[in-house]
């Protein structure tokens, strides 16, 4: 009666709706004496021909997904009763979960979801985190150590490798890998078992977001404290893992970079938003990861990149932009847990980091140009909707910012769109003297108007924007004094500093696509009285004068009337 049951059953999969799976297998457990670990293995042993016939066919219909659906809900619900322990847990993560996994990421990404869903919902009901530290982890480790090209095919064992490596296959894994997975016993054939990189790296980082979860929502006492001791270790251990496979990650190739930035940051630093450092037991030595460590090595790959060519700079910056939408402002740059020894670091008192956020501004390509100015105005604390801050409001209500008398109509429409934008607020402010906040507000306000290509903006907020910056900028409460801290000692290095980041808005301006805005500001920077400023002009960097304002002069839209009378 027992096999008739089960083999009815197993028919019935692709008929009945997963979420009336459960209710229907306690009916049959509590009406015939089928046990639920001879049902477990049932149909875990009919997964593996429908898992083929999908990859065989490179397809899943409707009726073979639903099958595949009602079937893992089937295993997953018998996983959670009492006589189902961690071995069939184990077993279902080989012949179910991780190929699975794989048909998921070549057919059906909603699947892989839902698979996962289903199986770390089991793994934190029953609290089985050792099964996953025991195999998935491994697994993917090592599956990331072959796609990544880190480690060679046939290096499987620690061959030339030290053994403490984390792409270490212990010889049990290997045993589990040609039972379950059916890849030869020949090394170098291991290649095509294992997970291809984004998976493996979407795979560890759902894990992790899934152990996260469990160890926040733990009670910290009572009769489940060994339980939260368990998954706090699992975390630990595989946040430890995390970290080091993506400092070799990120100084491999593009594909590389765009599977760390896409899955494994992203989930590292969400658990370093939970909680500042995580202490981990290696070879029983104790070690301390902590935020303030982590970036500190991810800085260094970066700079690094920026070393490189375009593309690796464009990935360094998206690293930058995803560090800092989780810890921007307000102090969160600085590590709250110095217990792992190593010296406070807040990046911006980096001095590379300034100038490579100064050589994105100027960079031809607009992606760059705006990942960039991101970074500046998050860095700066500047609202993304709304840079203008709340004194300069308070000033603005203080009295309104009249019309000027005589101007054209032009100059008049030019004037109210811009005011619309904001202009009106940063011309209350220079009225009534700039602070460093206030001066970085203008020079991203201009920045950003001059990359439009309309000339109406820049002619409402440029020539008396320019002139106040930069008689503000060498006041001593200049713009740089915000960010440069102890970085430029004496007058003449700050100067130098403030030029450099004046010389990018005239930069920007002379190779505009619109000549008539290239012209206005050549006109602008002609007519500065430069007398006005004293020694301070020494500091305009040479590199500007012989680069490209010699470039901008025998630009020929500013020689088109020579000749005429």
């Amino acid at each position: 009666m027992a096999a008739a049951v089960i083999s009815s059953l197993s028919k019935s999969f692709g008929q009945i709706p997963p979420s009336a799976i459960p209710p229907m297998l306690d009916c049959i457990l509590t009406s015939t004496a089928v046990s639920s670990s001879s049902l477990f293995s049932s149909i875990l042993d009919d997964l593996p021909d429908l898992i083929e016939s999908g990859n065989r066919d490179g397809k899943l219909d409707s009726d073979r997904r639903n099958s595949i659906a009602s079937m893992i809900g089937a295993l997953c619900h018998l996983l959670t009763k009492a006589n189902i322990g961690r071995e069939e847990l184990q077993s279902f993560l080989w012949k179910g979960f991780i190929p699975l996994m794989k048909m998921g990421h070549d057919f059906d990404q909603e699947l892989l979801n839902q698979i996962a869903d289903s199986f770390f919902d089991v793994v934190q009901s029953i609290h089985a985190w050792e099964v996953l530290e025991e195999n998935l982890v491994p697994f993917s480790l090592r599956s990331i150590g072959l796609s990544a090209g880190i480690i060679q095919n046939g290096d499987l064992q620690g061959t030339g490798l030290d053994r403490s490596s984390l792409f270490y296959v212990s010889s049990d894994l290997i045993e589990k890998l040609i039972e379950n997975l059916h890849v030869g016993k020949d090394c170098k054939l291991f290649i095509s078992g294992y997970f291809p990189l984004p998976l493996s790296c979407h795979v560890l980082s759902i894990t992790l977001d899934a152990a996260l979860r469990n160890f926040q929502a733990a009670p910290l006492t009572g009769s489940v404290s060994e339980k939260l001791s368990s998954v706090k270790s699992f975390t630990a251990n595989l946040l430890w893992n995390l970290c080091n496979v993506t400092e070799r990650l990120l100084l491999q190739g593009s594909e590389s970079r765009s599977c760390t930035i896409g899955f494994l940051l992203p989930v590292i630093f969400k658990a370093f938003v939970s909680q500042s450092s995580f202490e981990i037991s290696v070879h029983r030595e104790i070690h301390i990861m902590s935020r303030n460590l982590f970036f500190m090595r991810v800085w260094k790959c970066c700079r690094k990149l920026f070393s490189l060519g375009s593309l690796e700079r464009r990935d360094a910056y998206r690293i930058l932009s995803l560090y800092l939408s989780y810890f921007s402002c307000g102090g969160t740059f600085q590590n709250a847990n110095m217990s792992d020894g190593v010296e406070e670091f807040d990046i911006r008192s980096e001095k590379d980091l300034w100038n490579e956020i100064k050589r994105g501004l100027v960079d031809e390509e607009g992606l760059v140009r705006k990942q960039s100015l991101h970074i500046l105005k998050t860095l700066l604390c500047m609202d993304s909707g709304n840079q203008h801050h709340s004194d300069i409001s308070e000033k603005k209500a203080q009295g309104k910012h009249s019309v000027p008398h005589g101007v054209t109509k032009r100059e008049l429409w030019a004037y109210k769109e811009a005011k619309s934008l904001g202009v009106g607020k940063i011309c209350n402010a220079v009225d009534s003297g700039m602070n460093s906040q206030q001066q970085w507000e203008a020079f991203v306000l201009l920045f950003e108007m001059l990359e439009e290509y309309g000339t109406h903006l820049v002619e409402a907020a440029w020539n008396h924007q320019i002139t106040s910056l930069l008689q503000f900028s060498v006041s001593h409460d200049n713009f740089v004094s915000a960010i440069s801290g102890s970085m430029h000692q004496t007058q003449s290095e700050t100067w130098a500093e403030v030029f450099s980041w004046l010389s990018i808005l005239w930069k920007r301006g002379f190779c505009h696509d619109n000549p008539q805005v290239r012209c206005m500001i050549m006109q602008s920077f002609l007519g500065i009285e430069w007398s006005n400023y004293g020694s301070c002009v020494k500091s305009v960097p040479e590199s500007f004068i012989h680069g490209s304002l010699m470039e901008a002069l025998n630009d020929p839209v500013h020689h088109s009337d020579f000749g005429l009378p």
